[in-house]
C-alpha cells in the first residue's frame, strides 16, 4: 500500500524527470522511418483529471517526401507511467538481501535496467501513433502493426509481467552462490576419512 500511495503522489513528477529520456529513446527509435517529433511533454489530459505524457511530432509519406503528411500526438498517463518503477524497486527492494553489498548491487544494476524498461513500456507507446500513421499513409486504412500488437501486450497485463520478470532476473543474477570446493580441499577431506575394513 505504500508503495502505491508513493506511486500515486509522485506520478507527474517522475514523468515529468523522465521526459528528456522517453524523447532521446523515442528519437533513435524514429531513426531510419519518416517520422520528425516535435516535442515531449506532460500536459493535462483529455479529461483534465489526470495529465499525461504527450508527444507531438508528424510523418511524411516517406523519408524523400518534401512535405509532412500526417501530424501525430502519442500520449500515455501518468498512471501508467508510474507503474513500472512502483512495481519494479517494490518487489526488487522488498526481496531479502543476504549482505549490504549485494542490496547496494541490486541498486546499481537496478537503475540501467528500469531505463531498459521504460524505453521498451512507456517509450514504445508513445511512438504507436506514428506507425499507424505510416501504415495508413501506405495505403491500410485499418492497419495492425507490429506496434499496435506489443501496445495491446503491454495494456493487457504484459507491462507487469515484463516488470516482475525484470526484477526477479535482476535477484537472480546477483544471488550469492556456493562456491565448488577446490580439488586440493576435496582431496584434503577423502584423506582425512577414515577408511572401513
Amino acid at each position: 500500500m505504500a508503495a502505491l500511495a508513493i506511486g500515486v503522489a509522485f506520478a507527474e513528477p517522475y514523468a515529468r524527470l523522465l521526459v528528456p529520456y522517453y524523447a532521446d529513446v523515442d528519437e533513435l527509435i524514429a531513426t531510419g522511418h519518416p517520422w520528425e517529433i516535435d516535442s515531449v511533454a506532460v500536459k493535462p489530459g483529455k479529461s483534465r483529471l489526470t495529465a499525461e505524457v504527450q508527444m507531438q511530432g508528424h510523418v511524411r509519406r516517406t523519408m524523400d517526401s518534401p512535405n509532412r503528411a500526417a501530424r501525430v500526438i502519442g500520449h500515455v498517463q501518468v498512471g501508467e507511467v508510474v507503474e513500472t518503477p512502483v512495481v519494479f524497486w517494490t518487489l526488487l527492494l522488498a526481496w531479502p538481501a543476504a549482505t549490504k553489498r549485494q542490496w547496494a548491487l541490486r541498486v546499481l544494476i537496478g537503475i540501467p535496467s528500469l531505463l531498459c524498461l521504460e524505453a521498451i513500456t512507456t517509450g514504445t507507446q508513445l511512438m504507436l501513433g506514428f506507425a499507424q500513421a505510416s501504415a495508413i499513409l501506405a495505403g491500410d486504412p485499418d492497419p495492425v502493426t507490429v506496434w499496435d500488437r506489443w501496445s495491446r501486450f503491454l495494456e493487457f497485463g504484459g507491462q507487469f509481467v515484463l516488470d516482475c520478470a525484470a526484477a526477479i532476473l535482476l535477484v537472480a543474477a546477483t544471488q550469492n552462490r556456493p562456491r565448488p570446493a577446490s580439488f586440493a580441499h576435496r582431496n584434503n577431506i577423502d584423506r582425512a576419512a577414515p577408511t572401513r575394513r
